[in-house]
């Protein structure tokens, strides 16, 4: 089996999964966000480094945009404004790239607007959109691990000419 077919084979497995986790067990938490953390690992270049980078780097997007929310609010939600605001916003999130552990710009943005598409202007809802992206990122490690298992399995002979 091919690299890449190994790697799209453990994704899905993990993701499926934890698909059919989150719907039998009833878990409070949005299934896309999770698919939004997975995605950030994979683009974080994966393993322990990767992990870091992505749930730190994601999670502050949430922070951003939960930050933007709160002072939109607060300025009585001007459309100039906002504008205003998402862009210093967008700003901070770039600007906290010289801090290593918070370099992944990316997932930065990437958590921003998984907050903003889910809505998550309290902290409530912005602590359920960094577990689940999170989850994601820890998903990532599992389908390495999944993707270490099947590069280790032998194709049977027999089936290996069909």
């Amino acid at each position: 089996m091919s690299a890449s077919t190994t790697k799209a084979l453990s994704l899905a497995i993990v993701a499926a999964l934890w698909a059919v986790i989150s719907h039998f067990g009833k878990l409070p938490l949005q299934l896309w966000p999770v698919i939004v953390g997975l995605a950030c690992y994979v683009g974080a270049g994966g393993g322990v480094m990767g992990l870091q980078k992505s749930v730190l780097g994601s999670a502050s997007g949430v922070v951003w945009a939960l930050l933007y929310a709160a002072v939109s609010t607060a300025l009585g939600r001007n459309d100039l404004l906002d504008a205003l605001l998402l862009g210093a916003a967008v700003f901070g999130m770039v600007f906290q790239a010289r801090i290593p552990l918070l370099s992944y710009t990316t997932g930065a943005l990437a958590g921003a607007a998984t907050a903003m598409g889910a809505r998550a202007v309290a902290i409530n809802g912005g602590v359920r959109i960094v577990i689940a992206l999170a989850i994601g990122c820890v998903l990532g490690i599992a389908a390495e691990r999944v993707a270490e298992m099947l590069g280790r399995m032998r194709v049977v002979p027999a089936m290996s000419n069909r």
